[in-house]
Order: structure tokens, then C-alpha cells, then sequence
């Protein structure tokens, strides 16, 4: 029987933060050293904040061994801009030598967080600011767990999750007194489309961050666990007592047997334009995929009185589907946009970092694999930025460079 890698985040009983999920991932095994460098990258790019300091520890929250993560951060500013917070986070994701994936995740949650702020107050993006949220302690937990994932080579389309578990009773904010979870947490699972039930104790254990975080990494919601071989398991601890213990979220990580050539449902949207650059063209695909798209393409195309058009074709998960409709609709001026959903077969694809020998040196390259349905193996595709920095670092053509790590991973 075939297998593929697949990481489920269960947070049916412990709901989710972002320092709780960093902690899982980490003693699921990511890389701590790549976690606290891009932790502690966070003054570099967020103004206001004077330095911060990442630890970890074990703990037993209650009777079972955990790791709880620790983030110190020196702020000198009350509240953000939602601009300044993404700045601040892509300039640590592409600071850092992390995957695409990982950076996307990143920046992907930043951006869930400020529309669900906006949604929430009634305003647009651009002008809200993040009080709570905007701290930097939000970005250090949204890098720390773009690190993690890139350390354990995994993507979007190897990650599942499980309903989301809110807590219940009333939480006191800044704006008043709301029933948990929070307004902003709730907007998230509602664009999200991932399920969520309250308890199992009082107080919030689904934060926003949390719930960000999770929408942007997970390609799939399980009720279930699926058919599968479990060769690690992370146990994270919260840093807020529930009960007089922590929750405690639980991370999966194995083979999921039977899963290659998965199908799943998703919506394509389209629209024609024919009064639109190429440079806005290019722009809307980039903010279409920055905001979670799957897939972006722009197809020539012959429009009204035969003038020349563009087809923008996109490619989304299910519950997403609005939200990028209206961006399409915001950059390109189109006045509709047509939506129908699909079913696609999809590779599965891993991500693994692998030394090679070039010019007599060694390197390390980040490698995309993909199987067939029957779990053949069917390509194997260097990350092309890695060969662009070898063939600066030894002077050779890229093309070598590409031949050279092509040779060795065959």
C-alpha cells in the first residue's frame, strides 16, 4: 500500500495559539536553532521593538510530558498597523533560508488576521491597527512557525487539522464583554470553513493567532484520523491555565497510507478583462496568491468586438472563495467573476533538504518530490534559488550547477 507524508494538528480538545503550536512543532522535532534565529530575527523589521528572546522548556500539563515555548518580547509601542505587521513578516521570511511553502503560511496568516480585523470593526485593511495583535510577540509566533515547518519539509498539501475546540464563557477585551471565542477568532473560522465546537473548559483556548495560523498551513479538515503510520508525535502547552493546567495541542506526524492521487473538491473563479496591463496583471496574481490562492493563471484570450483579453483563472480551497473574488474584483475593476467547483486529482509532493557536491564544495539544496497515484516516483525538482546562490558562490553557470545537482539526486 502506498504511503505519503501527512501532518495532523489536533486541537479537537485543546483548541489552538500560535505559542502552542510552535511548541508542538518543536517537540515534533523542527530544528529549535532554526526557530529562535528567525524568533530573535524579529527587531531587524518591526519598528518599536528593542529585542526579542526565545527559550523552551519541557513541562508535564497535566501528567503528560510537553514543551512550552517562551517568547520575551521588548516593546515600545502600544498598537500596529496590519501594514506593519506584514512588513515586518515578510521581511523575516525572506531574511530566513525557509521553504516558499513556509513563507507563504507566514505571510498568509498575517494577512487572514488583518481582513478578519477589518471584517470585525466595519473598516477597510489599510486602515486597521492591531493593539493585542500587533505585538511582537504575534510576529515571533508566526515565523518561529514558518521555521518550524520548513524544518520538517512540510507543505500545505501534507497538512490536515481537525475541528477547532473555542472554550466557552465570557472573555473581557478591549472593545467590551463577548462570549468566547472572540469576535476576531470567530470571523477567521468563518472564512476559513474550519469547524469548531466550544468547550471543553472555560476561557479562550482559540486564539486569533492560533486559528490564523492553522487556516493558512491545513489543506484539509479531518473528523477523523485517517489510515496512517505515526512516527512522531509533538505535545505543545499553552502559556494561559485552564483549570489550573494548560492545554495541551497535539501534532501527528507519519505516513498516511492509500493517500496518493488524493481527490479534492475545490472552486475555480474567473473573470475577463480587457482594459487591464500587464503589470496589474501580474501584481493581482501575486496578492491572489499571497491571500491563499492554489493557482494563478492569465490566458490570452479574444474578448468583446475583437479586441484583445485576458482570462484570470484562480484556483481555490472551498470556503475561500469570496474572499478572493472580491480581491479580484478590488485590483482588476471586473464587474463579475463566474465560479464553479471541480474535483482534482492531486501528487502528492514532499520537500526535503539534501546535500550535494559542486566544484568540490557541498552545499545544501531544497529538493520538491512527486509521486504517481501507484506511488511511483515522479519527479524530482532542485529549488532553483539554491542553484542561483551556488553559481554565485563558485562562478560556474547555472545551468552546470543544475546538471551537477540533477546528476546526484537521480
Amino acid at each position: 500500500m502506498s504511503a505519503s507524508k501527512l501532518m495532523i494538528v489536533d486541537c479537537s480538545a485543546s483548541g489552538v495559539s500560535g505559542d502552542m503550536l510552535l511548541a508542538a512543532l518543536l517537540d515534533a522535532g523542527a530544528d529549535e536553532e532554526a526557530i529562535k534565529r528567525a524568533v530573535e530575527s524579529v527587531p531587524n523589521f518591526l519598528g518599536g521593538c528593542k529585542s526579542v528572546a526565545f527559550r523552551s522548556e519541557e513541562t508535564f500539563a497535566p501528567g503528560i510530558r510537553a514543551r512550552r515555548v517562551k517568547v520575551e518580547a521588548e516593546d515600545c509601542v502600544s498598537s500596529r498597523s496590519a501594514k506593519e505587521l506584514l512588513e515586518a513578516v515578510k521581511g523575516c521570511v525572506y531574511s530566513l533560508d525557509i521553504s516558499k511553502d513556509a513563507a507563504a503560511v507566514a505571510i498568509g496568516a498575517v494577512e487572514l488576521l488583518a481582513r478578519a480585523e477589518a471584517n470585525v470593526h466595519g473598516e477597510p485593511v489599510e486602515s486597521v491597527h492591531l493593539e493585542e495583535l500587533g505585538m511582537a510577540d504575534t510576529v515571533a509566533d508566526i515565523v518561529g512557525v514558518a521555521a518550524a515547518l520548513s524544518s520538517l519539509g512540510l507543505c500545505r498539501e501534507r497538512i490536515a487539522t481537525t475541528g477547532v475546540a473555542v472554550g466557552g464563557g465570557t472573555l473581557k477585551l478591549s472593545h467590551g464583554i463577548f462570549p468566547a471565542p472572540a469576535p476576531v477568532t470567530l470571523e477567521l473560522l468563518r472564512v476559513s470553513g474550519i469547524p469548531f465546537e466550544g468547550g471543553p473548559v472555560e476561557g479562550e483556548i482559540a486564539t486569533p493567532t492560533g486559528v490564523a495560523l492553522l487556516a493558512s498551513m491545513a489543506s484539509r479538515i479531518l473528523q477523523f484520523y485517517p489510515p496512517m503510520t505515526v512516527e512522531r508525535i509533538g505535545y505543545g502547552a499553552g502559556s494561559m491555565l485552564h483549570g489550573g493546567s494548560p492545554s495541551v495541542l497535539r501534532v501527528l506526524i507519519g505516513q498516511e497510507h492509500g493517500a496518493r492521487g488524493s481527490v479534492e473538491e475545490i472552486t475555480v473563479l474567473e473573470t475577463n478583462v480587457d482594459d487591464v496591463s500587464g503589470e496589474r496583471l501580474s501584481y493581482a496574481a501575486e496578492s491572489l496568491l499571497s491571500r491563499g490562492a492554489l493557482d494563478v493563471s492569465i490566458v490570452p484570450a479574444i474578448g468583446k468586438k475583437g479586441r484583445p483579453a485576458s482570462m484570470v483563472r484562480v484556483l481555490a480551497k472551498r470556503g475561500h472563495e469570496a474572499e478572493l473574488a472580491h480581491a479580484l474584483m478590488r485590483e482588476l475593476g471586473t464587474l463579475g467573476v463566474r465560479l464553479y467547483e471541480v474535483r482534482r486529482l492531486v501528487a502528492p509532493r514532499e520537500e526535503s533538504l539534501v546535500e550535494v557536491r559542486v566544484a568540490g564544495r557541498t552545499f545544501k539544496v531544497r529538493v520538491k518530490r512527486s509521486f504517481l497515484p501507484n506511488g511511483e516516483p515522479l519527479a524530482s525538482k532542485p529549488e532553483f534559488g539554491d542553484l542561483m546562490m551556488i553559481a554565485r558562490e563558485t562562478g560556474l553557470p547555472v545551468r552546470e550547477v543544475e546538471e551537477a545537482v540533477k546528476r546526484q539526486l537521480s
